[in-house]
């Protein structure tokens, strides 16, 4: 009799250690669940911000891009209004741009300038820089600036030293002045202009200074365009 209840006593004791460790057991498992409760609502949590951040770049890329068109839009349209009054409808300016991958993965913006041309019938497109005559680069390059300073809000003077050095003295000189004399009126900015093309723009001047240089010692006269002075060595 005592050799049966000592085997219940052990299988009570026995009992009693596996419902504990089936406690245990249970208090492990409930942890465990938590931790994988919260991690995945933490995993929930990063992936809700992540995909946050890639909409908030798609935007923010679709920003810049929209921006930066409209700049390169109302720059494109200055400089081809500039153009067409100095050499004819037919001509105009536009950006080619693209993106250029490079090697550490990053990508590089490049634009290149493109002007367009009647040639023998035909629309001509071209590069500027080599493919183009000097005055028309100068012409361009002035166009941008202006069109630049204008995006800027810029209200300041333009000084130019010698500008369109590189065009002939034919009627196109006179097209630029008309053009810068309107860029004055229009912005209402004042623009400083060294040349030796007193009979060109003297017209569309305001006021005229002659500097002179004798024995060394330069001089300015200061005075009011007139056009029987024109033709005088300047």
């Amino acid at each position: 009799m005592s050799t049966v209840m000592e085997q219940v006593d052990i299988f009570s004791d026995e009992i009693k250690d596996r419902k504990e460790g089936l406690i245990k057991l249970k208090g492990v498992k409930e942890q465990i669940e938590k931790q994988i409760k919260d991690e995945q609502a933490d995993l929930e949590k990063y992936q809700e911000e992540q995909k946050n951040n890639q909409l908030a770049a798609l935007f923010m890329f679709s920003e810049i891009f929209d921006r930066r068109q409209a700049q390169l839009d109302a720059i494109e349209n200055i400089a081809t209004s500039a153009l067409r009054q100095i050499y004819g409808d037919e001509y105009s300016l536009k950006f080619e741009t693209f993106d250029e991958q490079r090697k550490d993965g990053n990508n590089t913006f490049k634009i290149e300038i493109k002007i367009i041309s009647p040639h023998e019938g035909q629309d001509m497109e071209t590069g500027l820089l080599g493919e183009r005559g000097g005055g028309l680069i100068e012409v361009v390059s002035f166009a941008l600036r202006i069109a630049a300073l204008k995006w800027m809000n810029y209200n300041g003077p333009i000084l130019l030293d010698e500008a369109w050095k590189s065009m002939s003295t034919d009627y196109k000189i006179g097209e630029v002045a008309s053009f810068l004399e309107e860029v004055t009126n229009s912005t209402d900015r004042q623009v400083i202009l060294v040349t030796h093309m007193y009979d060109k723009f003297g017209p569309v001047s305001k006021n005229v200074v002659q500097i002179t240089k004798n024995n060394g010692i330069a001089s300015a006269r200061n005075f009011v365009y007139n056009k029987e002075e024109s033709s005088e060595e300047w």
